[in-house]
């Protein structure tokens, strides 16, 4: 009996791994995946004294505007395109129950800082992703809207 049901379930399994392999869609024309999409992990290159500089500064914006409680974790901040695109954001939020919601506070809170005079950008356009200390994705967010 137990037999039977770890076939069913293989087999049902396999069936969702098919049909999900095989309705992907490709990439748009004109893009390439590696910039358009948000990648699944925190990228390990990039100038990490940038990085870590950008970070600071939304570390002290924090201080200075009652946000250093959802900035205080951010270790590394990386901007993939200079035009006002996606933003990256390393932060050292581990494996907790409330990750979400603090991935959401720093997105937040970012969001303040890129639409004041921190950044010195308007920020309607672009969005922001929150990785945790694995460099896995929390929350991604458009910095236009809250």
């Amino acid at each position: 009996m137990i037999t039977r049901r770890i076939v069913a379930c293989s087999a049902l399994l396999a069936a969702c791994l098919f049909a999900t392999a095989c309705t992907a869609e490709p990439a748009t024309k004109g893009s390439t995946a590696k910039e358009s999409a948000i990648p699944e992990k925190f990228p390990a290159t990039g100038d990490r004294t940038e990085m870590k500089a950008n970070a600071k500064a939304l570390r002290d914006y924090g201080k200075t505007h009652g946000l250093s409680k959802a900035t205080a974790e951010v270790e590394r901040i990386q901007a993939r395109d200079t035009g006002g695109g996606h933003v990256l954001i390393s932060t050292d939020i581990g494996a907790v129950d409330e990750a979400m919601t603090r991935a959401q506070q720093v997105a937040d809170a970012y969001r303040d800082y890129a639409g004041g005079a921190g950044a010195g950008k308007s920020a309607k356009a672009g969005s922001v992703t929150v990785y945790n200390a694995f460099g896995d994705p929390l929350v991604t967010q458009g910095l236009g809207k809250k």
